[in-house]
């Protein structure tokens, strides 16, 4: 995922927040951290994912046979789109 869209869903949370009236600045502002905190647990998350299927389609081309599987091989296993991100 892109820089600019990871600060672009972490303002959003952000400004969700702030769009919602709180009875004291200390609330609000604490309503805001905790909108980043989840927000960046969110992506830590998203991240995670990601890097499991990257091990997963390594692990995959390691255990090709050279005898049986061409570059070719390895790189569709590379290619193959199953983030959905």
């Amino acid at each position: 995922m892109k820089k600019e869209k990871l600060y672009h869903q972490i303002a959003h949370a952000c400004l969700q927040v702030l769009k919602t009236p709180k009875a004291d600045s200390s609330a609000q502002i604490k309503a805001v951290y905790d909108a980043i905190d989840q927000a960046f647990l969110n992506q830590s998350a998203l991240l995670s994912s990601e890097l499991e299927d990257c091990k997963n389609r390594l692990k995959l081309i390691s255990e090709l046979d050279d005898a049986e599987n061409s570059l070719q091989d390895a790189k569709d296993i590379a290619r193959q789109d199953n983030a959905q991100h």
